[in-house]
């Protein structure tokens, strides 16, 4: 299959948003994960790991087995990679401004704990916005994930007797859609919130034509 690419969404695509109507049955997509970057800059570069990690509490560093630590965050709750470049890779987080609070806690926790360097914040960016959805199946339907597969196929990857999930990868949409015949339906490969609401509604009448 080849690789997709992101598409944005258009103007007339984002107006959507506010265009819900009473027979639009489209089930809700629920943020679930939101993985973001942020350039963290230092008077000192490039930040002494080993020594970070020897002060920093709730972090993790083994540089073995992988070039950043690892600081888990209680509120707002999140998990961080903090490298020596101070590139962070922030994931968990539900939303944008949740991102940044993270982001300025740790900035927060290492001037407290590594006198006379200054670290401040300098960008950050959403790389990945994942949401769920579940769609209600009564009466002992399913998704039927084969016939979409056999009618879908230049769009899907589905191979049942190693993952029980369909991924499809429509044209010219801002996401990727893991459709499960349970109805589960997990949305990734947004930027921005309105990715995953409007990609999803509009890839809501394709897929509930295979409720069956």
């Amino acid at each position: 299959m080849k690789k997709r690419h992101y598409s944005a969404l258009s103007r007339d695509d984002v107006k959507l948003l506010g265009q819900g109507t009473d027979e639009d049955d489209t089930p809700i997509a629920f943020i679930h994960n939101i993985v973001s970057t942020t350039k963290i800059q230092s008077s000192v570069m490039p930040i002494n790991l080993q020594y970070v990690a020897s002060v920093l509490p709730n972090s993790f560093y083994d540089k073995q087995k992988f070039a950043a630590i690892t600081i888990r965050i209680d509120s707002p709750a999140c998990t961080v990679l903090l490298f020596s470049s101070g590139k962070l890779v922030l994931t968990g987080s539900q939303s944008w401004y949740k991102c940044l609070h993270a982001s300025l806690r740790v900035v927060r926790m290492l001037r407290e704990h590594i006198l006379g360097v200054d670290f401040f914040v300098e960008d950050i960016v959403i790389q990945n916005i994942v949401g769920n959805a579940i769609i209600d199946l009564e009466g002992g339907k399913t998704l039927n994930l084969e016939r979409m597969y056999a009618e879908q196929c230049s769009k899907c990857t589905f191979q049942k007797s190693l993952f029980p999930g369909l991924i499809f990868r429509p044209d010219n949409s801002p996401v990727v859609l893991l459709c499960f015949e349970s109805g589960k339906v997990v949305i990734t490969g947004g930027k921005c919130v309105e990715d995953v609401e409007v990609g999803w509604r509009r890839l809501w009448p394709t897929v509930r034509r295979y409720i069956e």
